[in-house]
């Protein structure tokens, strides 16, 4: 029954899994997963309407799917074409969160459980709301307060809502007298970054908004512009599929999404076969599954490792092996996906970091026999922890972002950044074995000499390495900066924190190496590592200056504080005299 406890486990994670499904469900009226495949441009990034709506429900709901007043669910994509096709419930969804109950006041709007307010709630309010955004944006950043920023962001979300619908706007039936003055309005909103849904054609080179085509197909525009041009047919399409779903024609509908579709399969075969693989990595959801695992590999552990109980660490690490499959197999999607090597902004980096610290606990737990259970705790508990940061960075918008030019070089990204995250996440990986040992050895018995000596080993290995990949991944970044800013060192914040990195794993072993502290004087000094990683990677981004300040940083500078506080904590905690352990007597104390 051992022998096959690994294969049921394996059954039942594939079975969970892939329960939700990817592929389009049988009986439904509407062809969503059609319709969630087709290309669209925005931010610079082809990608499916799946992704654009996801994303851009995320940032103004801050989830990817809504709940109608009647409860029932929508998906992102569902969403997205009642909103572009105008349809009159689309503008009742109650997407946009106000907590500020200043704000609130300001604007009229009663305050209600959920803090959440629909469009056309805000519609009388928005031209206050814009003065009030103008206000706060000749301030000094310095000077804002929270209902400034709240303000602003809300703004900003109403620019990017009504900058969607503008996109989309169905200009081929406006009359000879309002045509001019659309098309000035036209070129205004232009300005902005829109979603571009008419791909490049003989005629012109780069992918346009849908609004500004249609305007163009308008005999009336034809006649002002004095010009005569067969009608786009792809804009066309679209705005057949628009008319016919705020019409509720959901034959009509098909038909024409069959249409378009099949002529991009033949034309761009390519981009259906790119974008069908990016919606099913978005409904597959791996990441966030495979964090779920890592927790539940985290709990399994703890108590195998409490109780000794090797039948539950051995469950632990299979568990672990399963989650990192598909947590890989995501990982080597987004690299296809994006073009880029696996890490290229702050989302990327908290992945990829954290299926560094999985393969390490479980390198940790097959080879060495003294870890029992150690690995799968230290593994776990980092992979559940960055996949977690990731899903909260991922709110900010689109996380295959188009890369900064002087950024977008595919050998430093390959060599540079990978090297920095693996020196991250075995600092990382350290700071949790820290933890561990200082948890253990305050509130159980479970730290006896032989487990204090096996921890010892562990944390000291996992320094060493990563003061090697943190030293030489500091020296490819200044390689890097000089091939790219033509300077090799500048004293930028970020390249400040690398070298924190490197100088507090160098401090770390020349304490060790010294006999300036023993195995818990380490372990405390690992958990202080946690402090400076974080700062190094989360916190340099907060001060907004630097040639480095770029990815996401929006909101982070609470949850870095909270981390150091926590960690200086531990610190604290782990500092008790040994007399007030539970474990027996420290003699390393």
């Amino acid at each position: 029954m051992r022998k096959l406890l690994p294969h049921i486990i394996l059954v039942f994670f594939a079975i969970w899994f892939f329960q939700r499904g990817v592929a389009p469900k049988k009986g439904e009226a509407v062809e969503w997963h059609k319709f969630s495949q087709l290309p669209i441009k925005y931010e610079g990034r082809m990608k499916p309407v799946d992704t654009f709506a996801r994303n851009t429900l995320s940032v103004l709901a801050g989830k990817q799917s809504i709940r109608t007043e009647s409860k029932k669910r929508i998906s992102a994509t569902q969403w997205l074409l009642e909103t572009i096709s105008n349809r009159a419930e689309a503008k009742d969804y109650r997407i946009f969160r106000i907590e500020n109950t200043d704000l609130l006041s300001t604007l009229h709007l009663k305050q209600r459980g959920g803090f959440r307010y629909s469009y056309r709630e805000l519609v009388p309010h928005l031209q206050r709301l814009e003065m009030l955004a103008q206000l706060v944006n000749a301030k000094n950043k310095n000077e804002r307060d929270l209902y400034d920023e709240q303000t602003l962001k809300l703004a900003v979300k109403i620019y990017r809502y009504e900058n969607m619908l503008h996109s989309f706007e169905d200009a081929s039936g406006i009359s000879e007298e309002r045509i001019m003055q659309t098309a000035q309005r036209f070129m205004q909103v232009e300005l902005g970054t829109l979603p571009l849904v008419i791909p490049p054609s003989s005629e012109d080179s780069s992918w346009r908004p849908l609004m500004s085509v249609l305007l163009e197909n308008n005999p009336a525009m034809q006649r002002v512009s004095d010009r005569s041009t067969p009608p786009n047919q792809i804009a066309v399409d679209w705005g057949m599929m628009l008319q016919a779903f705020r019409s509720n024609n959901t034959n009509a509908f098909n038909e024409v999404l069959n249409d378009y579709y099949r002529q991009l399969a033949v034309e761009h075969p390519d981009w259906i076969t790119k974008t069908s693989y990016e919606v099913y990595y978005n409904r597959l959801d791996a990441f966030m599954k495979s964090a779920i695992c890592y927790l539940l590999v985290f709990l399994l552990s703890c108590f195998g490792w409490l109780a000794r109980k090797k039948t539950l660490i051995r469950l632990g690490l299979t568990l672990m092996v399963c989650a990192f499959i598909p947590h890989t197999l995501a990982i080597i999607a987004r690299s296809f996906l994006s073009g880029y090597p696996p890490v290229t902004n702050l989302y990327s980096s908290a992945i990829f970091i954290g299926w560094a610290a999985v393969l390490a606990g479980i390198l940790l737990e097959r080879f060495y026999k003294k870890a029992d259970g150690m690995g799968n705790l230290a593994g776990s508990i980092a992979g559940f922890s960055t996949l977690l940061i990731a899903h909260f960075l991922a709110g900010d918008g689109d996380t295959m972002e188009q890369m900064r030019a002087v950024l977008d070089t595919r050998f430093w990204l390959t060599t540079h950044v990978i090297t920095i995250s693996l020196g991250y996440m075995a600092v990382l990986l350290a700071g949790f074995l820290g933890i561990f040992y200082i948890l253990s050895g305050v509130f159980t018995r479970r730290l006896d000499e032989e487990t204090r000596v096996a921890m010892d080993r562990m944390i000291y290995g996992t320094t060493c390495f990563s003061l090697l990949f943190s030293f030489i991944g500091t020296v490819l970044g200044g390689l890097w900066a000089d091939d790219s800013w033509g300077r090799f060192w500048g004293w930028d914040p970020k390249e400040n924190g690398a070298l924190l990195i490197v100088l507090w794993g160098a401090i770390m072993l020349h304490a060790r190496y010294g006999k300036l502290v023993k195995s818990r004087g380490f372990a405390l000094m690992a958990v202080g590592g946690n402090i400076v990683v974080a700062w190094s990677w989360f916190g340099v981004n907060q001060l907004g200056m630097g040639l480095h300040s770029y990815g996401f940083t929006e909101s982070a500078t609470k949850w870095v504080s909270l981390l150091i506080f926590s960690q200086l904590f531990l610190i604290l905690v782990g500092s008790l005299p040994s007399r007030l352990w539970k474990s027996a007597r420290d003699p390393s104390s």
